[in-house]
């Protein structure tokens, strides 16, 4: 007994190795990378990173970063501390939290008494979807989410085996000893609780997991009773107002609303179908993989567009009705699946949906879960065949991974660099708009104007309303100096959207460069008067232009007020001193003018 517990031992080490090996060899181009995209804004010029006070700011302020996930910019902050900005370590960090959550995944479906439990962790280690979500490092947010969400499972079935064996009558206990308090069901429940808590503080998509252990009690029992539900209410609680909160983010600060998400409620459902086999697809065969996709049109009113979802009713009626002959794996695997991916199926207004609809790091998530389903259910039906049916199917599985890990070290190539990730977009989406003006952007900022036209121009070509393509063509007109075009673009912006207050702000200072004072101040003024995180620019702005205008008193006070909600922002600075030495204004330390 002892020998054979020393090789199940090692072949569980070894098994384990083999895993984190193998992300390690698929995710080598990822770990070679640097930044891309947002990772300024979430990383590499967030000043929230950089001191004590900011990391009181992550869990304390909402609205300090773009979204309210404390728990993966607090990851950044100590990683920052450690190794400033060195990309290797936050790329090494997501790869082992994916590799991680492989392991995690694996000993789950061991738990579970489940078939191919190995095998499915490796397919979902090495599955070249889950790529996004690891080589790029903003997608901290699914690789903790995750882990975090399968430590709270695991936690959760230490609970309930603790609590059936707490209401085992004493008689039938065989050994009489002091249970660890740490094994007891207390410490467990509150563990469970507490990682889901902190999986939600990285991802509110984490707020399926009570779902989910629900599916898994009825799959395992074939019902659901009182006390399955009762200990998982502050669960659903918890994951309920947690993604709320960031429902209500989304719509107010990060403005996901608008015209972009004006879909029926019908139109969402066609959405919904559509995402859902979309997802399927590029998870049974994932080729063509795309940082970003293309932007389809929802139109419920095309019989077509149903069929998505009225072959995903179709096929958990069938499960339902079939379950007799079938089992409840179908069923569970279907309503496993869609309910980890619901938050992503366009029910929500999520920002990034106003460029396209689907993402592979939506998928994360449903990935970890789609693999496990089917390799599961495949080697259900494969154990109970022969021999040779189960030496094919070894075969197999070994070339599928060898697939899967090539697919994968060659898509992860593509976040080397910014401008590897969009050429390498626009080859797999020529026509996304957002790609031609992302990477059009990318250009600009590195001089290369004459290259960023021609992308522009395309994305306007794609999406004539693109509002930010038209502030970027804007920005060259005014680098320039051809201040006439440049405003031209901005006031067609405004007709698109007349709340947009970044163009606002641009439109003010193009203004106060041709000398339109008086427009540069209303512009300035409506700007203020909406409300933006670009408040302290509208504020510095209207003082130039009250500064020009001979209104040196005025604007001291705006020039204040940019450095109230910006404290280090020089330019405000620089302008406040000049206004302060101006010979009929306020001297430098003077009092504020009365009624000020």
């Amino acid at each position: 007994m002892a020998y054979r517990a020393l090789v199940q031992r090692k072949a569980l080490v070894s098994l384990s190795l083999a895993i984190v090996a193998a992300v390690l060899a698929a995710y080598l181009p990822a770990l070679e990378a640097g930044f891309v995209w947002n990772d300024d804004t979430y990383l590499t010029e967030n000043r929230t990173l950089d001191t004590l006070d900011g990391l009181g700011l992550i869990w304390t302020e909402p609205k300090a970063n773009e979204q309210y996930y404390p728990m993966v910019f607090t990851s950044f902050w100590i990683e920052k501390h450690l190794w400033s900005l060195h990309p290797f370590g936050y790329h090494l960090v997501n790869v082992l939290l994916h590799a991680g959550s492989a392991l995690l995944l694996w000993w789950l479906l061991v738990r579970l008494s489940l078939p191919g439990a190995w095998l499915a962790a490796a397919v979902f280690a090495l599955h070249p979807v889950c790529a996004e979500s690891v080589a790029w490092v903003t997608e901290r947010k699914n690789t903790l989410s995750l882990f975090l969400s399968l430590l709270a499972v695991h936690a959760w079935y230490a609970f309930l085996g603790a609590r059936a064996k707490a209401a085992e009558p004493r008689k039938k206990r065989k050994v009489r000893t002091a249970t660890p308090w740490i094994l007891r069901p207390a410490p467990l429940y509150v563990l469970a609780l507490s990682s889901l808590a902190l999986a939600l503080f990285s991802k509110t998509t984490a707020c399926a997991v009570p779902a989910v252990l629900l599916v898994l009690a009825w799959w395992q029992k074939g019902r659901i009773e009182g006390a399955d539900v009762r200990p998982l209410v502050p669960f659903f609680a918890l994951g309920a107002g947690l993604a709320l909160h960031t429902a209500w983010l989304e719509r107010t600060m990060v403005q996901a609303a608008g015209r972009e998400w004006n879909l029926s409620f019908f139109g969402r459902i066609v959405l919904a179908g559509q995402t859902a086999a979309f997802y399927a697809a590029k998870l049974v065969v994932p080729t063509k993989l795309a940082f970003i996709y293309e932007r389809w049109h929802v139109d419920p009113r095309v019989f077509s567009q149903w069929l998505p979802a009225a072959s995903a009713l179709a096929a958990t009626a069938a499960a339902w009705l079939l379950g007799r002959r079938l089992g409840r794996g179908p069923l569970a695997g279907l309503l496993l699946f869609f309910g980890v991916l619901f938050p992503a199926m366009g029910f929500f207004n999520v920002y990034a949906m106003r460029y396209s609809w689907v993402a592979d790091h939506f998928a994360y998530q449903a990935a970890a879960v789609f693999t496990a389903c089917a390799v599961c259910g495949a080697s259900s039906w494969v154990v109970l065949r022969g021999a040779a049916a189960r030496r094919a199917a070894a075969a197999l599985a070994v070339a599928v991974l060898a697939v899967l890990g090539t697919l994968t070290f060659r898509h992860s190539r593509s976040f080397h660099d910014p401008e590897t990730l969009w050429r390498d977009t626009l080859e797999r989406s020529p026509d996304c708009f957002m790609c031609h003006t992302n990477y059009g952007n990318w250009l600009m900022e590195n001089g290369r104007e004459a290259e960023a036209v021609l992308h522009f121009e395309k994305s306007l070509t794609l999406k004539p309303d693109n509002v930010p393509t038209l502030l970027n063509l804007a920005r060259i007109d005014e680098r320039l100096g051809r201040f006439d075009p440049a405003a031209g673009r901005l006031r067609a912006a405004l007709r698109i959207d007349p709340a947009e207050t970044t163009v606002l702000i641009n439109l003010g200072t193009v203004s106060t460069k041709a000398g339109r004072l008086d427009e540069a101040i209303a512009s300035y003024e409506e700007a203020l008067r909406l409300g933006s995180p670009g408040d302290y620019l509208a504020h510095n702005g209207l003082g130039v232009a009250l500064m020009r205008r001979g209104s040196a008193a005025e604007a001291v006070e705006h020039f204040r007020e940019a450095l109230r909600l910006r404290p280090d922002y020089d330019y405000a600075r620089a302008n406040l001193e000049r206004a302060l030495s101006v010979s009929n204004g306020p001297g430098v330390g003077a009092p504020r003018p009365p009624g000020k």
